[in-house]
């Protein structure tokens, strides 16, 4: 768990993101960093990405990977690791928007090679 604790770290450092979390398909919390709540916020994510997952299927677009939630505070990345579970990043700067969804998606490849996360 420290590795993947550890990238995640280093994550928030290098895109300057306020928070993070790693959640399972259940909605069950594997780990986050800097976020209150995040047993709540891993359960309603998984609802929001259990329904966005049944949403592209039915549409067929093919499979959910990213998906980005912008706020009045700020922007929410939510990328698949592998399997069922999911990263999901908090920024309160949204001006580089590209750069964290790149780079959300960068750390989600890296993470799906943890064997806890496959």
């Amino acid at each position: 768990m420290n590795e993947i604790t550890t990238t995640l770290n280093d994550f928030l450092v290098n895109t300057k993101s306020s928070a993070a979390l790693i959640l399972n398909g259940k909605g069950k919390l594997i780990t986050s960093l800097h976020l209150d709540y995040a047993d709540s916020v891993a359960a309603m994510s998984a609802a929001i990405f259990s329904m966005s997952e049944k949403l592209l299927i039915d549409l067929d677009k093919g499979a959910l990977k990213q998906l980005f939630l912008k706020t009045s505070e700020g922007v929410v990345i939510g990328n698949k690791i592998s399997g069922t579970n999911f990263l999901i990043a908090f920024s309160r700067d949204g001006s580089n928007l590209g750069l964290l969804m790149r780079s959300t998606d960068e750390v989600a490849l890296e993470l799906s090679k943890n064997s806890l996360l496959k």
